[in-house]
């Protein structure tokens, strides 16, 4: 037994060293139906070198698996597979046995086999193998439902031109997310603008996916041997959530080295120098993650929604393919696709050129007709979000500013006068996934005083508020103002509005019509003049 313990352990130690961890085949993961996952055959190794096989398709119903917990499913949960060992055939000993019949010492042998569970939570960005040799990672925010995570390389050339990566990751009924901070950087300037001179994060308006990454292109100008240094301006990290503005974030600050020596060749001497414990140390439990599983919460139950496979890209390569893809020895040529041949033309015979299309108005000027002139549009229509977050008070006698404005708004009716109206939005945003009617919005628009609806099941919560317009008829826009009666913890207003114009030819019949009425108001006022 000793002397198969180790062989094992030799093997294990060989595998962690030379190959890392991950997928090796297989175990891809598939959605079945609203509630359950089908995982392929396949093999892995885990962070210490053991071997992990799946032999056979395996079906699972997510709520069966280890670890997934019946709370709140509005949640991205993470399937894992770890290594698991069992005993098989047991037998009695003599040195352990107490002499009841049922008691089973050991057993002859242990089956290998494997354990699935889900986690809540991913890893840390430092528990990846080998990434904190390449680029370093650090955390913005984390409260289960929002993360939001920046990464920069460990290494650039003097003048190189590198990417800052920002990625946010949420639940898909988590509300809309808004980041931004003022960079505050050493030895880094922007390589291409930046919108306001600042790092912006805007969540696109479908919201249909549970990760978005963000690239910032930025050069190094520091000298040889300096290190350049991440952080933001203080007081200028935004984080917005729906309405709701987050102040709880962390304060990071990344430091990235600048040398002559290239990038790759660094990265290699930062492997090779490791000790040894530092190259076989593990996390405490070691796993794979299989995929990412995004659930839909749907009343008392939840929905899978979509599986990511393989998140965090943990794959082990097989040495004769990754020298095939970087030597391309192994390339096939593509095979010959048969096309059709085109027949040849005559010497004698020349192209001739297709037949245009008559215009349409020269057709109906030769019938005697008018064309037909398109429909005047009349009326439009848009959401503006204007934000109501009030500056700091500069002196202590201010007082808090209670007016906002919205940018300009070009309503896309042309020049002239015409009639805006607007309210408070709370429309359901058009989603790619059905939500069922008690996750979605009102799907109401609000006018008026909406102190008539406090209490009741129509009261949107909003503040007490006032609209006003200004409008630019030569210009064709308009502006909104809002003004606040009242506190509020919301961080801006949606405002749906419309706006509406006289059609031309009603104008023109109207101004006929006044200048008819006028001329017969004066030939009866003369008639009676006449009479007397």
């Amino acid at each position: 037994m000793s002397e198969q313990t180790y062989m094992t352990d030799k093997k294990r130690l060989s595998n962690r060293l030379l190959f890392g961890s991950g997928v090796i085949a297989g175990l891809q993961v598939v959605a079945v139906d609203d509630k359950s996952l089908s995982i392929e055959t396949g093999a892995a190794l885990d962070q210490l070198g053991r071997e992990i096989v799946v032999p056979s398709p395996l079906t699972l119903k997510l709520s069966n698996i280890e670890g997934f917990k019946n709370n709140d499913y509005a949640k991205n949960v993470y399937l894992c597979i770890a290594y698991d060992e069992k005993g098989k055939e047991p037998v009695h000993t003599v040195a352990g046995a107490t002499g009841r019949k049922e008691e089973v010492s050991e057993h002859n042998r242990i089956l290998e086999t494997f354990r699935l569970f889900v986690r809540e939570t991913p890893p840390a960005p430092s528990s990846l193998e080998y990434d904190h040799l390449v680029e370093d990672t650090s955390i913005w925010y984390d409260d289960g439902q929002v993360r939001i995570l920046q990464t920069a390389p460990r290494y650039v050339l003097p003048g190189q031109a590198f990417e800052l990566k920002l990625t946010v990751e949420r639940t898909l009924q988590t509300s809309h997310i808004e980041f931004e901070y003022e960079p505050l950087w050493r030895g880094v300037e922007a390589a291409e603008e930046l919108p306001g001179g600042k790092i912006v994060f805007s969540e696109p308006t479908d919201g249909a996916s549970s990760s978005y990454t963000r690239r910032f292109l930025l050069r190094a100008t520091a000298e040889v041997d300096e290190q350049l240094q991440l952080e933001a301006q203080p007081g200028t990290v935004r984080l917005v959530i729906g309405d709701r503005m987050i102040y709880d974030l962390s304060h990071i600050r990344q430091s990235i080295a600048c040398s002559d020596v290239p990038v790759a060749e660094r990265i290699l001497r930062a492997y090779y120098s490791r000790s040894l414990d530092r190259a076989i140390e593990s996390p405490a439990e070691p796993c794979v993650y299989l995929a990412k599983v995004n659930l839909l919460q749907m009343g008392a139950t939840y929905v899978i929604e979509s599986v990511e496979p393989l998140p965090f890209q943990e794959y082990v390569i097989n040495p004769t393919m990754l020298y095939k893809l970087l030597s391309g020895s192994g390339a096939a040529e593509p095979p010959a696709v048969p096309t059709a041949r085109a027949p040849e033309l005559e010497a004698s015979s020349a192209p001739t050129t297709p037949t245009e299309f008559p215009d349409i108005k020269e057709e109906f000027a030769r019938l005697g007709l008018e064309a037909p002139e398109p429909p005047e549009e009349t009326v439009r229509t848009g959401i503006v979000e204007v934000s109501i977050v009030p500056e700091e008070k500069r002196k202590w006698y201010q007082r808090r500013r209670r007016n906002f404005f919205s940018e300009e708004i070009e309503h896309g009716l042309g020049a002239g006068v015409v009639l805006v109206s607007a309210g408070l939005s709370d429309e359901q945003d058009e989603l790619d996934i059905d939500l069922p009617a008690m996750w979605n919005r009102s799907n109401a628009v609000y006018y008026g005083p909406q102190e008539i609806f406090a209490g009741s099941e129509y009261d949107g919560n909003y503040p007490k508020h006032k609209l006003g317009f200004v409008m630019y008829p030569k210009k064709g826009s308009f502006r909104i103002g809002v003004h606040l009666s009242e506190k509020t913890e919301r961080a801006k207003l949606r405002i749906r509005w419309w706006a509406f114009k006289e059609p031309a030819r009603a104008a023109e019949g109207r101004d006929t019509g006044e200048q008819e009425l006028r001329q017969a108001a004066d030939q009866a006022a003369a008639g009676a003049a006449g009479a007397k």
